[in-house]
């Protein structure tokens, strides 16, 4: 009989712990938003360097907690959009406004992992890229910093952000000499992609080159983020 109880023990337990594995799986793929909120956040580009999802808030969403990955983080806003609210759990407990944003705005953060819920308080929707570097931070750390559309150039040891404007029948020719390249076409008059365009992202190898054509009657900002370190 105590061997009976004994082999029952060892059966609850074994089954405890294959529970609490397969908890534990499903609470860390909960975490990640690209898998349980995908009407909010979607990946649109990976490889080595670099992984881009797009994030989509409908106005008054409120989206559950969970997880972006510490590292470097450039955020490209395509459209304007008033404030969201990110309520911070974890180890830095604490409330944050974004502020209001326009399109073709960049901001640029580099911190450690962060556990959140967000809530968009405003009557638009809010879309923006979220450009997560797989790249050495090359010491670069806590870093903050907001780009307007209106900015031209800003790099650090990491990366380097360049922004021209191409006028309707003009053709641009895009040469990653020297470093792999991002680039981000944001066509001057579109209020929303929903979803992104084929064209606006395209990644160039290092060597490589594109020749962008303007089609259309807008003219279009390029944004293209050199990455200077290795993943």
């Amino acid at each position: 009989m105590a061997q009976n109880a004994l082999r029952m023990a060892n059966s609850l337990s074994s089954w405890l712990a294959v529970a609490a594995i397969a908890s534990g799986a499903a609470g860390v793929s909960a975490q990640d938003p690209t898998k349980s909120l995908p009407d909010s956040y979607s990946v649109v580009l990976e490889n080595d360097y670099v992984l881009v999802v797009r994030a989509h808030y409908d106005a008054g969403a409120k989206l559950a907690e969970h997880t972006h990955p510490a590292g470097t983080t450039a955020y490209v806003y395509l459209n304007d959009s008033e404030g969201v609210v990110f309520q911070h759990s974890g180890n830095n407990t604490r409330s944050v406004t974004r502020p209001a944003v326009k399109a073709g705005a960049i901001r640029i953060a580099a911190g450690e992992e962060e556990h959140h819920t967000a809530e968009n308080t405003s009557s638009t929707a809010s879309d923006f890229l979220r450009i997560v570097f797989k790249t050495g931070n090359a010491g670069v750390r806590n870093l903050r910093q907001r780009l307007p559309p209106t900015e031209v150039e800003w790099a650090n040891k990491q990366m380097k952000i360049t922004r021209l404007r191409v006028k309707p029948g003009q053709n641009l020719l895009i040469e990653a000499k020297d470093y792999p390249t991002l680039r981000i076409a944001l066509r001057e008059g579109v209020k929303q992609w929903t979803p992104p365009p084929p064209d606006m992202l395209l990644w160039l190898d290092k060597g490589t080159t594109e020749e962008f054509a303007v089609t259309g009657d807008f003219p279009v900002d390029i944004i293209r983020i050199d990455f200077l370190t290795r993943p």
